[in-house]
């Protein structure tokens, strides 16, 4: 799906520019290709639906720039398949500032899985601060499932916890599994 996106994008590229790529691969680098500041490099055929069918598989080939487009990417900014850089894009992406299917960011993140230092946003998101998505575990998480010190969610599983089932030290919840409400029943029953 990516691939299709990212040829997409290409095909317009290439035709605002007025560059010649017709339906082969893609190898521009500017100023020049000794020292280039934009490269790039694909080895897909670009049609203007994204999708063409009559590839046969072809070896990726790697970008490197200042700004990076390819298959696989590597520059300050990276976009491609396989993106490395310091602000990534990708299907598969690290970088400080990760963008991508699996983002790997030591900044922040964003992806189906995330994983951050700081930051990340993802259906499964993973990070040292603050983590958003499904599946958070984080020192804060916010998220269906919320596991972390302070944790936010459905099912919210960590010493703070705020969700329909709370599960930890101190807390609220519709279902409150909490230290402090079975000291508040012990309290009752045991005086």
């Amino acid at each position: 799906m990516f691939y299709r996106i990212r040829n997409r994008i290409l095909y317009r590229i290439g035709k605002l520019l007025k560059l010649d790529w017709e339906n082969g691969e893609i190898n521009y680098q500017w100023p020049s290709k000794y020292l280039p500041i934009v490269n790039i490099r694909t080895s897909g055929q670009i049609t203007s639906n994204g999708i063409n069918y009559n590839v046969f598989r072809k070896c990726n080939k790697v970008a490197v720039g200042l700004i990076a487009i390819g298959d696989i990417a590597i520059g300050a900014i990276s976009i491609g398949g396989l993106s490395l850089g310091i602000i990534s894009i990708g299907a598969i992406a690290f970088g400080l500032f990760a963008l991508g299917a699996i983002g790997l960011g030591w900044i922040a993140s964003i992806g189906a899985i995330a994983l951050g230092k700081l930051f990340s946003v993802g259906a499964i998101a993973f990070s040292f601060k603050l983590a958003i998505g499904a599946v958070a575990f984080a020192k804060i998480a916010i998220g269906c499932v919320g596991i972390g010190l302070t944790a936010f969610g459905v099912v919210a599983i960590g010493n703070k916890v705020l969700g329909l089932v709370a599960i930890g030290n101190h807390g609220w919840g519709l279902i409150p599994l909490t230290v402090d409400v079975f000291r508040i029943i012990k309290n009752l029953f045991l005086g």
